[in-house]
């Protein structure tokens, strides 16, 4: 007897389709929709008073923002993210897309689409949902936010956006401008055992810091010949300024001894963009070109003093990184009667020139200190070519395949030289079944992790002590993944979005030991393989009647991550990475009232770095966030936030061991940080 898989999942979800009752409000977004593009018309999100794209995003059913940082992903496709507006993505990297998001008024979306299956088929970011923002042919608005920030510090900080964008048949361009300042206080104390678990000290310390971020971007689009030039630029600066202090006390009260340690970071950022779009006969050919630049520099200072008070060791720490990366990419992309064809190319040249200089005085004047690999000049050539075919197999079955190859040089010079040469080859395929309005997809693909520059330069953590080692050794961690994904649209505006992953590691990136035997640091550096087994979750789902105009969003993953320990030998998990993490916000919209509340709340896992003769394990805070915002004021909305409204605490563990982590566990420092609760207030506005 055989069973039929197929037709028992699609009975499945229509009985459960017809489960949920279907209001009017379904039939207005389902009537614009195809099974591979779901339609949510703007007004679907006038009860949530948006102000921006971006405000519009957050409220769509089944869709997570996905805004990778640009250091995450390796060129240009793979740091784009999972938003198109207009159907085309923004030639940036610096630029989040909330950023971009923030500058379109939300008077100026038409409706925002959910993009599956063949839709997407095919497309470089390997994202199985792409949304859409489809923008008025003609527009001239603007967006603008004020407020201020208030922590436990009682200090105002003030924080502002604006945009404005104009659009025609011919040109669009848009402008913004970001103000953010944060002035806090994370005070915290740390109980220090010994390997028995008896209290020997502790040690209560202070960490007030403030940051200061501006950025101004923009964009312009049009006519060049018989194609479209669209020109983006971003201009950033952030600047961090900490000030740790120490006191650390025998279980009796003494003074053992004390610490200070300021710190003051600067980075600026700059970056220009172009992308030229023309067709070429049957075909459609994108240019971009992408050039950014970014330079940090910091100074660190640590002085230690004695049981006495007296002075007894002082660091100073000057740090300066200049990174530049330049991107040229070209795609050519046809339609077919059954689904369309790309290929294309991209070369990049990426460098970093990172400088060091580390002083030691213990009383007789600074001396340097010698920090293997901290200055050093970094350069990759890197290039790519790839092919991509979608192919609708008839109304129910779509076939995506890809295939990527991609060259790199990596070149060192100064404390080190060598020079090494990579090759990966990156295929994909998809295979999506659809149901009604649902969606079930199946992948196997082979993905190359991006390296971070920073890793390959060697720097000093002064307050605890380490060396973070630079390793010109470090590869890239390449994984092959296998993973299954349903996508679920019910009435109602229910949505759901469950996946599940295989990943097969080789090089795991994690932490090891370099250098010259009995002066060992640890670093950067690949560990062998390993494997990641998880489950992604996000639902979104309308809980009236039970709660008249209330939302409730989930998002979550749960995963177990498996790697060899070359030092004990014993499988456990890979150092830095959060294997659970769980949001959700539930909201309430009293539109007749024009009033809203709600609730969001995240909490993750502990994740471990196994260093060579320490565990130290770091959990972020398990926060409960609050707001209430209103419309009362026409034209108007006021919003007030209150950030971690229980007062959680984030908690570190670092535990030693001699002489490595094979040995037996000596002393243990718990630390608790407690940064309390915050509140932001703002008014917003569209002109």
């Amino acid at each position: 007897m055989t069973f039929d898989f197929t037709a028992a999942g699609a009975r499945a979800l229509r009985v459960l389709s017809l489960l949920l009752a279907a209001p009017a409000g379904w039939a207005q977004v389902a009537a614009l929709s195809t099974p591979d593009r779901v339609v949510y018309e703007a007004t679907f999100y006038a009860s949530f008073a948006p102000r921006t794209a971006l405000d519009m995003i957050n409220q769509t059913p089944g869709f997570v923002l996905n805004a990778p940082e640009e250091d995450e992903r390796r060129g240009f496709a793979g740091a784009v993210g999972n938003v198109l507006i207009d159907g085309e993505r923004l030639s940036a990297k610096s630029q989040s897309l909330a950023d971009v998001l923030e500058r379109v008024p939300a008077t100026e979306v038409v409706r925002i689409e959910i993009l599956r299956g063949a839709e997407v088929a095919g497309d470089a970011s390997n994202a199985a949902v792409l949304a859409n923002v489809v923008r008025t042919r003609t527009s001239g608005s603007g967006t603008w936010e004020a407020g201020t920030e208030m922590s436990n510090r009682e200090v105002v900080a003030p924080y502002g956006r604006f945009g404005w964008s104009g659009r025609s048949e011919s040109v669009d361009y848009s402008i913004g401008a970001n103000l953010y300042t944060h002035d806090h206080e994370s005070p915290g104390v740390r109980t220090l055992t010994d390997g028995d678990d008896v209290p020997v000290a502790t040690r209560r310390n202070g960490l007030p810091h403030e940051e200061r971020t501006y950025a101004l971007n923009g964009q312009a689009a049009f006519p060049v010949g018989e194609g479209k030039l669209t020109l983006t630029g971003q201009a950033s600066s952030r600047e961090y300024d900490e000030h740790y202090t120490a006191l650390t006390t025998t279980p009796a009260g003494a003074q053992i001894d004390r610490e200070d340690a300021p710190h003051e970071e600067t980075t600026r950022t700059g970056e220009i963009g172009a992308t030229w779009q023309r067709p070429i006969g049957a075909w459609s050919f994108e240019l971009v070109g992408l050039a950014t630049r970014k330079k940090n520099f910091s100074d660190s200072l640590y002085t230690h003093f004695d049981a006495d008070d007296a002075r007894d060791e002082h660091f100073d720490q000057r740090l300066d990184r200049d990174s530049g990366e330049t991107i040229v990419r070209g795609t050519f992309m046809r339609p077919l009667e059954s689904g369309q064809v790309e290929w294309g190319a991209e070369t990049a040249f990426n460098t970093l020139d990172g400088t060091l200089s580390l002083t030691r005085d213990s009383g007789a004047g600074p001396v340097q200190v010698p920090v293997p690999n901290a200055n050093l000049r970094v350069e990759e050539k890197r290039a790519e070519a790839f092919l991509s075919h979608a192919w609708r197999l008839d109304g129910n079955w779509s076939l995506d395949s890809r295939v990527a190859a991609e060259t790199s040089r990596l070149s060192f010079t100064g404390d080190t030289e060598q020079s090494v040469s990579l090759s990966f080859l990156k295929p994909r395929v998809q295979l999506t079944r659809k149901f009604g309005k649902h969606q079930l997809q199946a992948r196997v693909f082979r993905d190359v992790g991006q390296l971070d520059f920073n890793d390959f330069v060697s720097s000093a953590q002064l307050v605890d002590d380490i060396i973070a080692g630079g390793n010109p050794d470090l590869r890239p961690q390449t994984q092959w993944n296998a993973e299954i994904e349903a996508d679920l649209r019910f009435p109602n505006d229910t949505a759901l979005r469950v996946r599940g992953y295989q990943h097969f590691l080789r090089d795991v990136a994690d932490i090891v030991p370099v250098g010259p035997p009995g002066a060992q640091f640890d670093a950067p550096g690949n560990i062998g393989d390993g494997e990641i087994l998880g489950l992604e979750l996000s639902a979104r789902a309308s809980l009236a009647p039970l709660i008249r105009g209330g939302t409730l969003s989930v998002t979550g993953t749960w995963s177990d991550s498996d790697v060899r320990d070359p030092l004990t030998g014993e499988n456990r998990a890979i150092s830095d990475y959060f294997e659970n993490t769980l949001e959700m916000e539930l909201r309430q919209d009293l539109n007749a009232a024009r009033f809203a509340w709600g609730l969001s709340f995240f909490a993750s896992s502990v994740e471990s770095d196994y260093r060579t003769s320490e565990i130290d394990r770091f959990r972020e805070l398990r926060r409960l966030d609050a707001f209430v915002e209103t419309t009362a004021l026409a034209g108007y909305k006021i919003k007030l936030m209150a950030y971690n409204i229980t007062s959680d605490t984030e908690y570190r563990q670092r535990v030693f061991f001699t002489p490595d982590r094979r040995g037996s566990p000596g002393l243990r420092e718990t630390m608790h940080f407690r940064p309390g609760t915050w509140w932001l207030l703002t008014l917003s506005s569209s002109f």
